[in-house]
């Protein structure tokens, strides 16, 4: 019998070892790199033209007077550094309190020393036909002014899309078919997810201040008091929470005095020169605990437009309605269910998130974050628009000079009776707000031909803007300090030699790289006062709306 067996080689091979690891690690670059030329790519924030959706360099103040928090461009601070203005102090605002009145000076040097660089995002990169771009998108694609400069990657939100007309009027988006007349153009309302993440804060009664005589030492003057007035009866200075224990009726209106309805931005606190143009999309909320629910009724009239946007809630339903100011006649209204005890609503002796929000031409209520209803109104098309918000006013002076003609401002009053209440979390804040403007040869690159004058494209009632099969249209969210398409004029030559584009002002489809997808490393942080920053704010990671 013979016994066969399995034999092993006698030599090992040891050079393939080495060769398989080359090959996986050759494979794996190539992989890397086909990943991020073509689905993800990491990009830095440079500026602050997205602010505060996204930030470029900037330093984070913290008021001590409240304990509120923002992010401020340091560009300013850091150019005075660099031509050594380095005893200069910096005085500190609180936006909650006062944007004229400092509570404290910091010498430059040290605000320097905390800037931080930008955030970096992750862009998911526009692969047809599996990703297209969509209206309102955070977008990363070359400038096609300056498309081999020292900055040719520009991010802005994508509003303007083929085929369209548009025209910007009172900070909103109108848009319509390439060839729509202007009184046929409608506007362009943005998703709840968007517009959750766009609002900007204007005011928050957690940061009232509550040792007031510290304050107004630090100012050096009385403080003026929370914007929103109590009526007689009712104190509501340097507290965080608002009662009232009267069944009595009770109201507080809006002091645009103490703190203006308008489109200022915190990111732009020390670039004074910024005019500001008011405005009337705002979302109001507050955390309303009656001790009678049944019995509790609130009104929130939003005056602007020559119109009065009424949210009315009591007697067991919610009421939005919009009413001509000087006739008082109800235009449009919607009213549907709303019972504080009713299942998925709070509990009886707990309190109610309420948010009214008055935001591109539609009125919408939300009970803890769940909307209950909408009422959507409409002015007959742009140039109504216009005339309504600038009271007072022709188109023809509007046309004229539309920087100067600023809308007119917002009044608001909250009225309250029924039952004893208190009030928690009360706050404002405000919409994007699109800017009119002029075009500037200093906007523009004299390599790319004649400079084009006049209103910015997109802003001229009489000529709105067209779009191409390919273009787009882009915007800062901070519109007051945005290099935004609007302003850029021709393209380069080169973009018309390889693309055939000779349209300016706007973005062809070839040139847009991807959807900006995460803030993957926010802006880093030093361990210590003064030190080196480089520790991610993992904090404030987040996706982007």
């Amino acid at each position: 019998m013979s016994d066969t067996r399995a034999s092993a080689p006698t030599k090992t091979q040891s050079s393939g070892g080495i060769i398989d690891t080359l090959q996986s690690l050759i494979v794996a670059f190539v992989f890397a790199m086909a990943f991020r030329g073509f689905v993800l790519e990491g990009f830095v924030i440079p500026t602050g033209s997205m602010a505060p959706t996204l930030m470029g360099a900037h330093i984070r103040i913290h008021s001590p007077a409240t304990g509120y928090e923002y992010a401020v461009d340091s560009a300013d601070i850091i150019m005075a550094q660099q031509m050594g203005q380095r005893r200069n102090d910096r005085p500190i605002f609180d936006p909650m309190i006062s944007r004229q009145s400092p509570v404290l000076a910091i010498p430059g040097a040290e605000l320097a020393a905390a800037n931080r660089m930008g955030d970096r995002v992750l862009v998911l990169k526009y692969l047809a036909p599996l990703t297209h771009p969509t209206r309102w998108d955070v977008a990363v694609f070359k400038n096609p002014t300056d498309p081999v400069g020292e900055a040719p990657y520009y991010i802005k939100r994508m509003v303007g899309m083929p085929d369209e007309t548009l025209l910007i009027a009172d900070g909103d988006i109108f848009t319509g078919a390439f060839d729509a007349k202007v009184d046929d153009l409608r506007i362009e309302r943005k998703p709840e997810m968007v517009q959750r993440a766009v609002w900007q804060p204007v005011y928050d009664s957690d940061y009232e201040p509550v040792e007031v005589e510290r304050v107004e030492a630090a100012m050096r003057q009385r403080w003026r008091g929370s914007p929103w007035r109590p009526s007689e009866g009712w104190d509501t200075r340097g507290k965080r929470e608002w009662k009232w224990d009267r069944k009595l009726p009770a109201s507080i209106a809006w002091s645009n005095e103490t703190l203006p309805l308008d489109d200022w931005n915190a990111y732009n606190t020390y670039r004074r020169d910024i005019p500001l143009y008011p405005m009337a999309d705002l979302a109001i909320s507050a955390a309303i605990d009656a001790a009678e629910p049944a019995a509790f009724r609130c009104t929130l009239d939003l005056s602007a437009r020559g119109r009065v946007f009424r949210f009315a809630i009591g007697a067991g339903t919610a009421t939005l309605s919009v009413i001509e100011a000087e006739s008082q006649v109800v235009a449009s209204t919607a009213t549907f269910p709303f019972a504080p005890t009713a299942a998925g609503a709070p509990h009886p002796t707990g309190p109610m998130r309420l948010e009214c929000w008055h935001v591109d031409q539609r009125m919408s209520l939300f009970l803890d974050g769940d909307l209950l209803g909408f009422l959507d109104y409409d002015f007959g098309g742009p140039l109504k628009r216009i005339l309504a918000s600038h009271f007072g006013r022709t188109l023809e002076q509007y046309v004229a000079n539309p920087t100067g003609q600023r809308p007119t401002p917002t009044a608001m009053e909250w009225r309250f009776e029924g039952s004893p209440f208190s009030l928690r979390h009360v706050t404002v804040q405000r919409d994007l707000y699109y800017r009119p403007d002029f075009l500037s040869a200093n906007n523009q690159y004299p390599t790319n031909g004649t400079a084009i004058s006049g209103l910015a494209f997109g802003c001229d009632p009489m000529n709105p803007a067209r779009l191409g099969p390919s273009d787009h249209l882009m915007f800062g969210d901070n519109s007051g300090a945005s290099k935004d398409s609007r302003l850029w004029g021709r393209s380069h030559p080169l973009v018309l030699r390889e693309l055939g584009n000779d349209h300016p002002f706007v973005v062809p489809r070839e040139m847009l790289i991807g959807k900006a997808w995460s803030v993957y490393v926010p802006a880093p942080v030093a361990m210590s006062s003064g030190g080196r920053a480089f520790i991610p704010d993992f904090g404030r990671l987040r996706f982007i709306r």
